[in-house]
């Protein structure tokens, strides 16, 4: 059964709830996370049958292939070329504790992991007989590095952990050493380094500095590591790492931007580097021995996710990776230093929207309470004038996160319909520098609320909003802050939509994941010795200001922030008789990830924010 049909048969359509337009955006596909299953093939995920599954591609004959087909959906990827076999996890209804399976190189798929924990993928050893991985299954508040005989069963504990977030970010090519990350937060992530051989583990560099470590690389004698960090410095920069010496030394430093991902070239030659600047991505390799750029092709302006792997071919310079933009889903591109070319590999569908109508964001910036430049991306409707807009102003997560410009369903629908979308990266988001993404911690958290407060001031100021038709929105960390400007400048906001947001730091950490609840403190405060501050800067600390009306989307099964937040929120103001509507879904988690969900709530939530807006 063809896609189109499989989404036809999920969708029935409801008089003056779901839109067709609306369906077709929710339809489009993306491809993304390719690695190499062997020189000649790869694997990929897309979102080709509604849920997030494997495909392959031939390089030869460019036939495509489907490897998995779940009803839930795939978290991530991996491959072993070597051994010609594929690594990946998936949970249940969105729960997040991660399950690891194999897919051989005859396509059969093995359960490895059989458990009620999150197991965190580390790698093959011993001929592909052993799994690495990061478990909680000893204890749910800790990750112990954990080695799993593939034939029997029996697992043996490597390093066993007594803090949190200890997650595997790098396996050696003689697969003796296993680089993890012990996570305090997203601004605290040591690196640590266990001889898997030896059973011990120690911190690497053994100075290092309270900051960010990722994008680990080892070179093919494993005994170098490559890493991107921002110790001692605003901006992440490139380092290299010996492991005899325990000498760490700069390689690349890009004058005025963060490096967000680099991937090592199986035979060391050459080194990929992404740099984020303003959002956009930019793409450069560098030939290590020389240490100069190598002349590569333009590549299409947009973003390049480091999150979605950059991965060199096992043979040969060829470097697979991910973009989108506003108008283009992502799709999988591939860059060939040889042949001084680039490819696009994948052409996902966008089958039914019309592209006339797809918009690129553009990028402006408003001087917030305290004289601090704040960037956003603005939406504008096409054929829309810069003035007296409908505006959707959506928050992202995080919330060390950052909104780019890239192709969302939702966002392009409501362009299609006339109403524009603002989405800012206030104090407090990535992208900007380390004392940015700072501004806004523990008790500077209403900081960023009144980031939101003038960016209103200023939408309205130069008349490109109508004031009157400005609504919040957000996911997670964002449905905190819509919750935020519903209760804290409920004048401002004709209504707001909370996707997974918390209501009240207190209860939220206090009911999250045990493992994430240290990670998390780290960011918002302590319960021991915060609670205080934590309830106050809550929206349940104001929520009697709250007029409505509010729209609340959450998934039962969340392990990060837990239905009891959409819960208490939506009985408080129910017994206040402010206008709220509930959408609770149960087999999703922190966030909605199947289509037939995406298709029953966002059609609508566009419908909520239409009678609002009075558009």
């Amino acid at each position: 059964m063809k896609s189109k049909e499989i989404s036809d048969k999920i969708l029935e359509k409801k008089e003056g709830i779901v839109m067709s337009k609306l369906f077709d955006y929710l339809n489009a596909k993306s491809s993304h996370s390719a690695v190499w299953i062997d020189k000649d093939n790869i694997a990929f995920v897309s979102n080709e049958t509604g849920v997030t599954q494997i495909w392959g591609l031939n390089m030869n004959s460019k036939e495509l292939k489907q490897y998995t087909d779940f009803k839930e959906r795939v978290w991530s990827i991996s491959s072993n070329p070597s051994l010609k076999t594929i690594l990946f996890t998936m949970d249940i209804g969105g729960d997040e504790q991660e399950q690891i399976y194999q897919i051989d190189a005859e396509g059969n798929i093995q359960r490895l992991t059989n458990n009620t924990a999150r197991n965190n993928l580390g790698g093959l050893i011993h001929e592909g007989k052993t799994l690495i991985m990061a478990s909680n299954e000893r204890n749910a508040a800790n990750f112990d590095i954990v080695a799993l005989d593939i034939a029997t069963g029996k697992k043996e504990i490597i390093i066993e952990n007594k803090d949190n977030y200890n997650t595997p970010a790098a396996l050696s090519k003689n697969g003796k050493y296993l680089v993890y990350n012990k996570m305090k937060g997203l601004s605290d992530n040591c690196f640590w380094m266990a001889d898997l051989e030896n059973k011990t583990a120690k911190l690497i560099p053994d100075n290092a500095e309270i900051a960010q470590y990722s994008a680990p690389n080892f070179t093919s004698d494993s005994k170098t590591l490559y890493y991107v960090t921002d110790a001692n410095s605003d901006f992440e920069y490139v380092c290299k790492y010996d492991i005899e010496t325990g000498k760490a030394e700069e390689v690349y430093r890009d004058p005025n931007w963060g490096v967000d991902a680099i991937s090592l070239s199986s035979d060391d030659q050459y080194l990929a580097i992404l740099v984020s600047e303003d959002g956009y991505s930019k793409l450069l390799v560098l030939d290590t021995l020389s240490g100069k750029k190598v002349d590569i092709p333009e590549l299409p302006m947009g973003t390049i996710f480091g999150y979605y792997k950059l991965s060199w071919s096992p043979e040969g310079h060829q470097l697979l990776f991910s973009l989108t933009s506003g108008t283009q889903v992502f799709d999988i591109w591939l860059l060939d230093i040889e042949a001084k070319s680039v490819e696009k590999l994948t052409h996902s569908s966008m089958e039914g929207i019309d592209k006339s109508l797809l918009v690129e964001p553009i990028l402006k910036r408003f001087d917030s309470f305290d004289g601090l430049s704040v960037p956003y991306w603005l939406y504008k409707p096409v054929g829309k004038e810069l003035k007296d807009l409908a505006i959707l102003i959506d928050i992202h997560g995080g919330p060390e996160g950052q909104s780019f410009p890239m192709y969302d369903p939702i966002t392009q629908y409501l362009l299609s319909e006339g109403i524009a979308v603002v989405e800012p990266n206030v104090r407090g988001s990535t992208g900007y520098g380390k004392i940015y993404t700072h501004l806004d911690d523990k008790e500077k958290r209403l900081d960023s609320v009144k980031d939101i407060e003038y960016l209103v001031k200023h939408l309205v100021d130069t008349g490109i909003a109508s004031k009157d038709k400005i609504a919040a929105s957000g996911g997670s960390y964002g449905g905190f802050m819509a919750l935020s400007c519903a209760s804290r400048l409920a004048d401002l906001f004709c209504c707001a939509v909370d996707n997974v947001g918390m209501f009240n730091l207190v209860t939220f950490l206090e009911n999250t994941a045990d493992y994430r609840r240290v990670h998390r403190e780290s960011e918002y405060g302590c319960l021991a010795t915060d609670r205080e501050m934590l309830f106050n800067v809550s929206p349940v600390a104001k929520v009697d200001d709250i007029k409505g009306p509010l729209m609340v989307i959450h998934g039962a099964n969340d392990p990060r922030v837990p239905v009891s937040e959409a819960e208490d929120v939506v009985n408080y103001l129910r017994k206040k008789d402010i206008e709220v509507e509930y959408l609770r879904y149960e087999d999703e988690g922190h966030g909605l990830s199947k289509l037939k969900n995406r298709l029953d709530c966002y059609p609508r939530m566009v419908e909520f924010l239409k009678k609002n807006m009075k558009i």
